[in-house]
């Protein structure tokens, strides 16, 4: 069969798409910085067409904003805005870990989080809290999958993205706490008793909100109402 123009078309799209949304949810383009079709083009070698409908869905998804006659910018965040996606996650997350588990035996619980916490101990004694971070996403993506939702995934999905950017963001702050902070083992307590699973999830989300929320409240910038980098810089 011959792929026709429309189908290389959307291919590019979707090359595209992955590839700038990959790039914001890492925050090698950084919360607030401004963008052009042209210099994404030029930068990520896709043709203009690509990068118009790449872009179109990531301001669908609510990573970028379109600033009319100006280009576009990467969706800032904001002390209000970090709120909301804890409070999303916090009715997300608990749905998402409560129903997963009910859909896993005691082995197969007791083998996923055997799995899970030697490859969250493998990171820590590297010392990688970015890919401790990439793997919390992948964990939770998988538990995400376990639940046989598609409507939970597809909004689970759409979360990750600001999830990433906001983790990926506080642990670059020297002065800030390392991701294992992130990763104790009360992290998996609802591994252990499905019937205690939400409760848990909840617990854990909480914590993790008010660590993120120590970190940049001590920035300079949340001052100025949108949350930046201290030093202005992108994700490494």
């Amino acid at each position: 069969m011959v792929a026709t123009g429309d189908d290389r078309s959307t291919s590019l799209a979707d090359d595209a798409y992955l590839a700038l949304r990959e790039l914001i949810v890492t925050c090698r383009l950084a919360p607030g910085e401004r963008i052009t079709e042209k210099q994404l083009a030029s930068d990520l070698g896709f043709g203009l067409t690509p990068i118009r409908r790449a872009l179109l869905r990531l301001n669908q998804e609510g990573l970028i904003r379109t600033l009319p006659r100006r280009g576009y910018q990467v969706t800032p965040l904001s002390i209000a805005s970090v709120n909301e996606l804890f409070q999303v996650w916090r009715i997300l997350g608990p749905a998402i870990g409560e129903l997963a588990v009910n859909n896993m035996t005691e082995q197969e619980r007791a083998a996923f989080k055997a799995e899970e916490q030697a490859r969250v101990q493998a990171e820590v004694v590297a010392g990688g809290d970015m890919a401790l971070i990439e793997r919390a996403s992948e964990t939770w993506m998988t538990l995400a999958e376990k639940t046989g939702n598609g409507r939970l995934l597809d909004m689970y999905v759409r979360l990750l993205g600001d999830l990433r950017r906001v983790f990926r963001l506080v642990v670059q702050d020297p002065a800030a706490l390392k991701a294992s902070k992130f990763a104790s083992s009360e992290s998996w307590a609802f591994m252990d008793d499905p019937g205690k699973a939400r409760k848990s999830i909840e617990e854990f989300i909480d914590r993790a909100h008010r660590l993120v929320l120590e970190i940049l409240l001590s920035w300079p910038s949340v001052a100025q109402a949108e949350v930046v980098l201290p030093g202005g810089g992108r994700a490494q």
